[in-house]
């Protein structure tokens, strides 16, 4: 025979808090001039070799965006001395995947890799999912490739990570998935002028790329010169405080009640929670 009786379900939902940016105020108003606090960093990988970070930091490097897992599967090169130098100066971090995944399988397969080297390495941080690879991502057309970054979404914010899309704006502006289906943060590359550019040579406001909402981050250029590094490296512009990199989701729990149904029905409403990212327990009452 089914029991009846008051079931209940405990379950979890992650809420990804979005900061609102501090602003202040420069010049007058009527001529007013609103100026957002913005602060500046850099993205990195092996590509950039050994780093010298108190160099980097002593140059006004804020925080940085490392490389976490190549396409091979196998750890960023540099990535456990980028992060090492990172904690040993004090500059926050998150991380970013390049992704190649084609399909919903090798998104999970991709996000695992960076869960795992995330876990190994006892770094709570935002992870930025890197939309570019024009060969691999753009023939999937717009459906197919929303379902397999929602894919990767899915399987980090379960994990209990911040997820984030990196995309060049021609990405938004050919429209190579549907953006309004993520609602994190969001990191755009636009290089509005060529030449050098430095942490101090921060681009104009009027610049920074339109993507119809606010934008977490700017990468503004690739050929950056930074002190401690070799070569070029990308430059960025943060819009909220860097401290909110290493920033977890904060949990919410919640008690649902269900009356005199069937332990069978029960099971359904906790099957259908499911399907929204809500994870949770059944219980009976005695």
């Amino acid at each position: 025979m089914t029991p009846r009786g008051a079931f209940f379900i405990i379950a979890h939902i992650v809420l990804v808090k979005e900061e609102i940016p501090v602003k202040r105020f420069a010049g007058q108003l009527g001529g007013v001039t609103e100026k957002m606090d913005k602060y500046a960093g850099i993205d990195v990988s092996d590509i950039q070799g050994v780093i010298d970070w108190g160099l980097v930091k002593q140059d006004g490097c804020r925080f940085a965006i490392l490389r976490s897992i190549r396409h091979s599967g196998k750890p960023d090169r540099q990535f456990a001395a980028n992060l090492r130098g990172c904690r040993e100066q004090g500059i926050p971090v998150a991380v970013y995947k390049y992704t190649y995944a084609k399909t919903v399988e090798e998104a999970e397969a991709e996000a695992k890799q960076v869960i795992d080297l995330l876990q190994e390495n006892n770094l709570k941080c935002r992870i930025f999912w890197d939309v570019e690879d024009k060969e691999s991502l753009h023939p999937l057309g717009k459906e197919k490739l929303t379902e397999v970054i929602k894919a990767a979404e899915r399987t980090i914010t379960n994990a209990g990570y911040v997820f984030g899309i990196y995309a060049g704006l021609y990405v938004y502006k050919e429209q190579w998935f549907d953006f309004a289906q993520f609602t994190g943060p969001l990191w755009v590359a636009r290089y509005p002028v060529s030449g050098v550019k430095t942490l101090a040579d921060l681009p104009q406001e009027k610049y920074k790329p339109d993507v119809g909402r606010a934008l977490y981050g700017w990468q503004f250029t690739s050929t950056g010169k930074v002190n401690g590094i070799q070569g070029n490296v990308d430059l960025d512009l943060l819009y909220e405080p860097p401290a909110t990199l290493e920033q977890s989701p904060p949990e919410e729990r919640y008690t649902f009640f269900a009356e005199e149904i069937s332990f069978g029905r029960a099971q359904q409403l906790l099957e259908a929670a499911g399907k929204m990212d809500i994870k949770g327990k059944l219980f009976r009452e005695v």
